[in-house]
C-alpha cells in the first residue's frame, strides 16, 4: 500500500506509516485545536522531506497571515513558493465549487502538486442552503481532488465540543481526524487527537495527547507505542537499602514490579525513595532514575546532603539521574513515553516517581485513570525497572482514585504518622506485596541522620 508520510512527530505511527496516497482526510475540531497548523505542517514536510509539492487553499486568511504564522514554526512558505514548490490560493467558496472554473487543477499542474490543504470547507455552507445540494457539491469536490492524484486535507470547523454529532462530510471522505482543545482541572488546556475513520487502511484507535511546540505538532501516542512485549524478567529479590525493610520483605522487593509508597506529608516518602536509589547505586551497582514532578533538583540535592548523600557525585558517575518535569508543563502521556525512553537509554534498574498525585489531579474519570496508570506500570515493569511510586495518603483522594492506583501496582507500602504522648511516631505497614511472604502489622519507622530505618516488631 502506497502511503504518504505526514512528517508530523508521532502521528505516522498511528497509521503505520502515513495516509494512503490519494485519500481525502477531514480535519475537524473546535477553535484553537490545531487544525490549520496540522494541515500546514503536512504540506511543509511534504515539500521539504518527501519532495511532494503542495497547494494551500484558504477562504479566510490572506497569504501574508499564513506566511507569518508558518514562520513561528520555522517554516518559510514564501521561499517554497519562490522555488515553485508551493502555491497559496486565497479565494472564495463560490469559485472553488464552480464547475466552469478549474482553478485548483491549473495550480496543481503549475507546481506538480501531490498534496493539498483546503481551509476550510465549512464555508461551502454559504454557497448552498439545501443540504442535498451541499452534500453533492462536497462529494464532487472530493472526487475532483482524487482525480488529480492529490492527498488532501480538508479543514472543518466545529461550533461545539459537547455531545458529538456526525456530519455528512465524515461519510464522504476517506479518513477523519478529530482534534480537541479540552478544559481540564488546573490552568492549562489539554489537546487531544483521535483518528475516527481510515478507509482502506488500519490505524491505532483511541485518543492521543499532542502538543503544539515551536517546531510544530508533536504527538505522544501512548496507546500503541508503550504496548510492548514483556522482556525476560529478572528473577530474585532486590535489596531496598533501607535497614529493617528487607527483613519485613524476607530479603527485598521482587525485581521488575511497581510499588506505591503512600502516606501523608512528613511521613518520609521522598526520603525513602531517594535512599532506595542512593543505596542501590552505592551498595548494589543498580542505576537509578528519580523523576520529580514537584520539587526542583536543587531542593532534592540539598535535602539529600542532610543524610550525607552526594547526589551530584552519583550523577557525574552516571549511576543516578534526577529528572525534573514541573507539573505546569508536563503531559501525562508525554511523561510516560519520555520516562520509558530514558530508563532504557540509561539502563535504569531502580526508578522513583515523586509524586503520582499528578495522575489524580489531571484525570477525573476513574476509567481513564486506570488505563493511563496501567500503561505506566506495565511499561516500566516490562523494562525490568523496580519502581517506587510516591502516592498521597488514601484519605486525601476522592472518587475511588487511590483505589484505582493500588489495584494496578504489585505492592503497597503505607507510611503513617501519629502523635502519642506528645511525641510524633512514624510507622510503616506492608499493606500489599505480591510474590513475597511479608510481615504484617505496623512497624516503627525513624528518620535519622543516616536516612530512613525500620524496626521490625513481631506481630507489628
Amino acid at each position: 500500500m502506497d502511503k504518504a508520510p505526514t512528517g508530523i512527530k508521532g502521528f505516522d505511527e498511528l497509521l503505520y506509516g502515513g495516509i494512503v496516497r490519494g485519500n481525502t482526510v477531514l480535519l475537524e475540531g473546535v477553535p484553537g485545536a490545531g487544525k490549520t497548523t496540522f494541515g500546514m505542517e503536512f504540506i511543509y514536510h511534504g515539500i521539504t522531506e518527501f519532495n511532494e509539492p503542495g497547494v494551500i487553499v484558504t477562504c479566510e486568511e490572506l497569504p501574508e497571515s499564513i506566511y507569518r504564522d508558518a514562520l513561528n514554526f520555522g517554516w518559510d512558505l514564501k521561499a517554497l513558493e519562490e522555488a515553485n514548490k508551493l502555491r497559496i490560493l486565497c479565494t472564495s467558496p463560490e469559485i472553488l465549487l464552480d464547475p466552469e472554473v478549474n482553478l485548483i487543477e491549473a495550480v496543481v499542474q503549475e507546481v506538480g502538486a501531490r498534496r493539498i490543504l483546503v481551509d476550510s470547507i465549512s464555508h461551502f455552507q454559504n454557497v448552498y442552503n439545501n443540504p442535498l445540494s451541499l452534500r453533492k457539491s462536497v462529494y464532487g469536490f472530493c472526487n475532483g481532488l482524487r482525480r488529480l492524484g492529490l492527498t488532501s486535507f480538508l479543514v472543518k470547523e466545529r461550533a461545539s465540543d459537547g455531545n458529538r454529532d456526525y456530519a455528512f462530510e465524515e461519510y464522504v471522505v476517506d479518513a477523519v481526524i478529530h482534534l480537541e482543545n479540552k478544559e481540564r482541572p488546573g490552568l492549562h488546556r489539554h489537546r487531544v487527537l483521535e483518528i475516527t475513520k481510515t478507509r482502506g487502511q488500519d490505524h491505532i484507535p483511541g485518543k492521543q495527547t499532542f502538543r503544539i511546540t515551536n517546531e510544530g505538532l508533536k504527538l505522544f501516542p501512548l496507546l500503541g507505542s508503550v504496548d510492548v512485549g514483556v522482556e525476560q524478567q529478572e528473577t530474585g529479590q532486590l535489596h531496598t537499602g533501607v535497614p529493617g525493610l528487607d527483613d519485613l520483605l524476607q530479603g527485598g522487593l521482587p525485581r521488575g514490579i511497581s510499588v506505591a509508597v503512600a502516606g501523608s506529608s512528613g511521613t518520609g516518602k521522598t526520603a525513602l525513595g531517594m535512599q532506595y536509589l542512593v543505596k542501590g547505586a552505592q551498595n548494589y551497582g543498580d542505576k537509578g532514575l528519580f523523576l520529580s514532578l514537584e520539587e526542583t533538583p536543587q531542593q532534592l540535592i540539598a535535602n539529600a546532603r542532610r543524610f550525607d548523600w552526594d547526589i551530584n557525585a552519583l550523577q557525574e558517575q552516571e549511576r543516578l539521574k534526577v529528572l525534573y518535569m514541573p507539573l505546569s508543563k508536563m503531559e501525562i502521556d508525554e511523561t510516560i513515553i519520555r520516562l520509558g525512553e530514558m530508563a532504557k537509554s540509561f539502563g535504569a534498574r531502580r526508578l522513583v516517581i515523586d509524586s503520582i498525585y499528578v495522575f489524580l489531579s489531571r484525570i477525573e474519570n476513574a476509567a481513564v485513570l486506570h488505563e493511563k496508570f496501567y500503561s505506566l506500570v506495565t511499561y516500566l515493569n516490562s523494562l525490568n525497572c523496580t519502581t517506587l511510586l510516591i502516592s498521597p495518603a488514601w484519605e486525601v483522594a476522592d472518587n475511588g482514585k487511590i483505589e484505582v492506583i493500588h489495584s494496578v501496582v504489585q505492592g503497597t507500602i503505607l507510611l503513617k504518622s501519629n502523635l502519642l504522648q506528645n511525641r510524633r511516631v512514624r510507622q510503616l505497614e506492608l499493606y500489599k506485596m505480591r510474590g513475597v511472604n511479608h510481615a504484617m502489622g505496623n512497624h516503627l519507622l525513624e528518620i535519622n541522620s543516616s536516612g530512613v530505618q525500620v524496626f521490625p516488631r513481631l506481630g507489628g
